[in-house]
């Protein structure tokens, strides 16, 4: 990576593709591009900046740009999907200025921002990880039933919404003999569900860190194993209501009744000597 000043890092076939594009006079068509995707990560982080949190960088790939955060971790579920929203909805905002525009003025490159920022809402809004669409599905889901089960349904979601891709992506590829747009991004969509991974479980880091925050009169009660590892019970809690656990054993009883305090403070207790 080329590094321009503190926060700004260039994927050296980025220059490689500027360059080619200007052989080809095609580099005013790339600069939009880049426009769009800049713009819509710009909307990224002034989003996290206003729920306070801090950036890391931006990278400039050769088929896209990339905020990254120093912090992601938000308790509240509003300010998440202002957070991931923040960009779809800047490219639509941005979207319906440049088509106003173009019927004022009918530039070429005005067409070819709208058509950009409308492809590019449509595509993040798919309900499909890493997009931003299925990172806000996602996060509703965790609000629900817990980040251990929501991983587990945005995965089955992804594998899905990215093998129709791949068929439609195939059809237009034969039909087109040269458009490759939607294979390429199947392909992405795939690659990512399964080679994409966390150093950590934010959503469950998130609950160790709130669950001190949470309303006691909101009680939703969960089954576990007496054998079950108490951290992968801890994934099944949410953010809005104060879990408490039920152990059953193999005859179907009730063992034993924890809070969901107990399990996060021994969980806490495990790390601080592991």
């Amino acid at each position: 990576m080329i590094r321009f000043g503190k926060h700004i890092y260039i994927n050296p076939l980025t220059l490689a593709l500027f360059a080619f594009c200007f052989i080809n006079r095609r580099a005013e068509l790339l600069c939009v591009t880049y426009a769009v995707m800049t713009v819509h990560e710009l909307s990224h982080l002034a989003a996290a900046l206003a729920i306070g949190l801090k950036p890391s960088h931006i990278t400039f790939h050769p088929f896209g740009v990339n905020l990254k955060l120093s912090n992601k971790i938000i308790y509240g579920l509003a300010d998440e999907i202002i957070l991931y929203a923040a960009g779809p909805l800047c490219n639509i905002l941005l979207a319906c200025g440049s088509a106003a525009a173009y019927s004022h003025y009918p530039y070429g490159l005005l067409r070819f921002f709208y058509t950009g920022n409308i492809l590019l809402f449509c595509v993040n809004m798919l309900p499909a990880v890493p997009l931003d669409g299925g990172i806000i599905l996602k996060k509703i889901i965790s609000h629900r039933i817990g980040s251990r089960r929501a991983e587990r349904v945005m995965r089955a979601v992804s594998v899905m919404i990215s093998a129709a891709l791949l068929a439609v992506g195939g059809y237009v590829v034969y039909v087109t003999k040269f458009n490759f747009s939607i294979l390429l991004l199947a392909v992405f969509l795939a690659g990512s569900i399964f080679t994409q991974t966390e150093k950590y479980n934010i959503d469950f880091v998130r609950e160790l860190m709130y669950y001190k925050n949470k309303p006691r009169s909101k009680i939703r009660f969960i089954a576990a194993d007496k054998n079950d590892d108490p951290a992968k019970t801890a994934e099944r809690f949410v953010p809005d209501k104060f879990s408490v656990v039920l152990i059953i054993n193999k005859k179907g009883e009730i063992d034993d009744i924890l809070t969901e305090t107990q399990i996060i403070d021994r969980l806490i207790d495990e790390r601080k000597f592991s």
